[in-house]
């Protein structure tokens, strides 16, 4: 199955946010496939799973989750809006990586929220 199929196997409920779907389809079919197992866990109990992350210098990400996949190599960090929608950013787990490419984009991903709410 090609990459661009891969995005396919998604949860229905589950939407990137633009770059974040470019971050997935930048990982080998492997990871791929660890990413896609851990987002139909994800889909089924969104504010259940995972880690609920707090604001901290330089991250403010309260209201995100955040879990690690493929043995701790890859953080996966999400957001639940109002219609149970998860936004996804994924990177990898070198130091706080993960958390500072989705503090960076945390702005452009609200604006995205609020696009898909409508």
């Amino acid at each position: 199955m090609s990459t661009s199929k891969m995005i396919d196997l998604v949860p229905a409920n589950v939407k990137f946010f633009p770059a974040a779907e470019a971050d997935f389809l930048g990982l080998d079919k492997s990871r791929q496939i660890k990413v896609i197992k851990a987002l139909q866990k994800i889909s089924r109990a969104p504010s259940a799973f995972g880690k609920e992350l707090e604001n901290q210098a330089g991250r403010p990400l309260a209201g995100y989750r955040s879990v690690y996949v493929d043995n701790r190599s890859l953080r996966i960090i999400w957001k639940v809006t109002e219609l149970q929608v998860i936004e996804v950013g994924i990177a990898e787990r070198e130091g706080m990586l993960a958390y500072k490419l989705v503090s960076r984009r945390r702005g452009e991903l609200e604006k995205f929220i609020k696009e898909l709410v409508k």
